[in-house]
């Protein structure tokens, strides 16, 4: 348990030691769309390995995909194991109208 919290802390951490931009991460989102069957989105903004937002083709609505939760977040700090989120969980309406989801389309 303690790797992963390394890991975590790591990808944080190597921007703002190496003073550079954060890494791209949405070949990372975009696999997850995929292996969920969205194949018509376009990745805003990547939290890896949380969470990031995106918009799909020809729609304003802005989408954010947790990929963990607060609860498995808070899981890992106290060494516990959380229950899975369902897809359904994940995915949830940030923003109807979205000007990030108008720059795209």
């Amino acid at each position: 348990m303690s790797i992963l919290k390394a890991a975590l802390m790591a990808t944080m951490l190597i921007p703002t030691i190496a003073g550079a931009a954060p890494p791209d991460f949405s070949k990372w989102a975009n696999k997850e769309l995929d292996k969920n069957g969205v194949t018509d989105a376009r990745v805003v903004e990547t939290r890896y390995p949380f969470s990031f937002t995106y918009c799909r083709k020809d729609s304003m609505t802005l989408w954010r995909y947790d990929v963990m939760s607060a609860e498995h977040l808070e899981a890992i700090r106290e060494g516990r194991i959380a229950k899975p989120l369902t897809v359904a969980q994940r995915t949830v309406a940030v923003e109807n109208g979205s000007s990030a989801c108008k720059v795209g389309s």
